[in-house]
């Protein structure tokens, strides 16, 4: 982690201003937007210590005009303890890459079982022509049998 740079905004008109501008000015990574309470709004960059510091008083200034700014502050070179406290979008995308392998495995499982279903139903097909084979070899030795009988 390199530098951490934090906005603190009311409103979500505010935090997408924040967020834009500070995307627009500097080379920084847009790492959360977290919802606070009472329409308070946190926005999280991450990058180079120049450009979270750039970033974050041209978002600053912005959302200031905007009269919605509560705080802004840079974390230079953060503790790796602090990496657990940010609520990443990384997460989200590791959580919907997460959901869409289960949900492939799920179809896997279904297509599986539906290729035994019809594995089992040709086999069932097979086993009924042949009991069917029989049933008329039957009928013709039953047939022999009457004629011969008379």
């Amino acid at each position: 982690m390199k530098a951490i740079g934090l906005i603190e905004v009311r409103g979500i008109v505010g935090a997408i201003e924040a967020a834009d501008v500070a995307l627009k000015t500097a080379q920084v990574e847009l790492v959360s937007k977290q919802r606070v309470k009472a329409g308070i709004t946190v926005v999280t960059f991450e990058g180079d210590v120049g450009a979270v510091k750039a970033a974050v008083e041209a978002a600053a200034a912005a959302v200031s005009r905007l009269g919605v700014l509560m705080a802004s502050h840079v974390i230079a070179r953060p503790d790796d303890s602090v990496e657990p406290l940010l609520s990443r979008k990384t997460n989200i995308v590791e959580i919907k890459e997460e959901k869409e392998n289960i949900e492939n495995k799920f179809v896997e499982k279904v297509e599986e079982k539906n290729k035994e279903e019809l594995e089992e139903s040709s086999n069932m097909k097979e086993i009924e022509e042949e009991i069917q084979e029989i049933n008329e070899i039957l009928k013709v030795s039953k047939n022999k049998k009457n004629k011969n009988k008379k």
